[in-house]
């Protein structure tokens, strides 16, 4: 075996993420590693390429056993890592990007040999029988030349295995085809071991030598590819119910929603050329949206709340907002909880208490423009309260908490602007079990007070928990919402796949 991984184990704060893994991947084979968001193949293959230095286990690499504490270790012993969101330089050339590391010396002190290097990269690009422009700028190529750029650059550096999470989620499939041609030279030509991440079920049986089943951070499965329909990985991948969220769900208004008036109203909404989205969301009802990274949920939800551009009509409670913006969203009761808290959400040097009333401190805790103190006091310790915000102090800067916390005090920020509609994107991504578990009883309280709410998630368990519809996204195109009671998580799990099938059958 080239590599063998043996009872690999890794924890973090909120607990262990690894419980004794075995992995193992020959020279020249396509190893498939497959699980939901959270199953810990990210974290295995972090593990292997040198990111953790505080892994348990065993690491054997042409049967030596390896030491991978390093990036840099992992790279000496031939693995190499592309990630999906690529690590090239937007204002270098292709040729540049692939001898990034490697620059060829010049003749004199501080100078490049460009010719040198161009050459040279497009030698590397040609023994894998990749063409690409050695002289344009990363920023001008598609998504398709970049994936390419990366992989010329991993295999540049004498990798002998190479990890590709999620390589095919954003490419056209003609793209999808060269790219899976180039792995299958690599493999033959070079006997680069390569380990497969995807979401895309088809694409792993037709692209994979064996295919191992991840969940809860064990391994559930290894087998030969062929050996499974893409109903039978589906299934594996889902496993039992999750009783959590179907108690969540027991506790939703299901079947009432339908006689409840719109609250949100897309009407023919479009993003970037992509298929007009109608849809209305009532009362108390909470619509999923469901799709891989990149097929265009969080971009239509930004649309929603004007922070892109769009064409068409945005209603709440029958009123179009008018010149859309996240302010005058919020202002006319439509507000978004973004992906990224870190980022695009909460302030992390402000205190718990200037993150929670920025929302609703024009509308709710102000009169004429004079803060009512007391009231704002009084607001931000009772949401503390109600949401469990530990520890329970309002002066506690946002970024000393733990991330369960931290989105906790998000959400609270959202619901304090007593919307009458809410976006939520990943509201529970990077959470402990317990903290989500809390989050979604209040998500569904905020739904049995009359908020309509937008649910995004990567959890398919927490999708079909929370969900009263779903709507299915591919490729920036939503399909129409199907009833939550008439998807279970294989259908659903093949639906984002990409795999036809009937909501209605059976």
């Amino acid at each position: 075996m080239r590599l063998e991984m043996r009872g690999i184990s890794k924890s973090f704060t909120a607990g262990p993420v690894l419980h004794g893994v075995d992995f193992s991947v020959a020279a020249g084979e396509i190893h498939a590693l497959i699980g939901h968001n959270g199953a810990g193949k990210s974290t295995l293959m972090k593990t292997l390429a040198g990111n953790f230095a505080d892994y348990g286990g065993r690491i054997f690499i042409e049967g030596r056993e390896c030491a991978l504490h390093t990036p840099s270790e992992a790279l000496i012993q031939g693995v190499a890592i592309i990630y999906q969101d690529f690590a090239l330089v937007p204002d270098l050339s292709v040729a540049a990007n692939i001898a990034l590391g490697r620059e060829p010396k010049g003749s004199f002190p501080g100078l490049m040999p460009h010719r040198a290097m161009r050459k040279r990269s497009a030698r590397e690009a040609a023994l894998l029988g990749i063409e690409l422009p050695m002289d344009t700028s990363i920023r001008r190529l598609g998504v398709a030349a970049q994936q390419l750029t990366e992989i010329v650059r991993a295999c540049s550096q004498d990798v002998r295995i190479l990890i590709m999470d999620e390589p095919t989620a954003r490419l056209a499939p003609a793209e999808r085809s060269h790219l899976f041609s180039v792995m299958r030279r690599m493999c033959r030509d070079r006997g680069v071991a390569i380990i497969y991440i995807s979401h895309f079920l088809d694409e792993v049986r037709d692209i994979a030598d064996r295919v191992t089943v991840m969940r809860d951070g064990r391994v559930v499965e290894t087998n030969a590819a062929k050996s499974y329909t893409v109903d039978d990985l589906a299934h594996l991948l889902v496993g039992h119910a999750n009783i959590m969220l179907d108690e969540a769900h027991d506790r939703r208004s299901a079947g009432k929603v339908d006689a409840r008036p719109p609250v949100l109203e897309l009407d023919k909404l479009s993003v970037a050329g992509r298929r007009a989205v109608t849809l209305s969301v009532a009362a108390g009802e909470i619509v999923g949206f469901a799709g891989l990274i990149g097929s265009g949920r969080t971009r239509l939800a930004r649309a929603m709340v004007g922070d892109v551009a769009s064409e068409g009509i945005v209603r709440i409670d029958g009123r179009p907002v008018k010149r859309r913006s996240p302010r005058s969203s919020a202002a006319a009761g439509l507000v978004m909880v973004p992906e990224d808290r870190k980022i695009s959400g909460l302030a992390l040097a402000a205190s718990i208490e200037a993150n929670m009333e920025v929302t609703a401190l024009g509308r709710l805790l102000s009169r004429a423009g004079i803060v009512n103190r007391a009231k704002q006091r009084a607001t931000v310790d009772g949401l503390i309260r109600s949401f469990r915000i530990h520890p329970p102090i309002r002066e506690k800067p946002v970024g000393t908490l733990s991330g369960g916390n931290a989105q906790k005090v998000l959400l609270a920020r959202a619901i304090a602007a007593r919307p009458r509609a809410m976006i939520l994107d990943q509201p529970t991504a990077g959470v402990d079990i317990g903290a989500k578990a809390e989050l979604h009883k209040l998500i569904v309280l905020a739904a049995e007070e009359g908020t309509a709410i937008v649910l995004i998630s990567d959890d398919l368990d927490e999708t079909l928990g929370l969900s009263d519809r779903i709507v299915v996204m591919t490729e920036g195109n939503a399909a129409p919402p199907i009833p939550r009671a008439e998807l279970d998580r294989a259908k659903l799990l093949s639906a984002i796949s990409r795999i036809s099938y009937s909501a209605r059958e059976q």
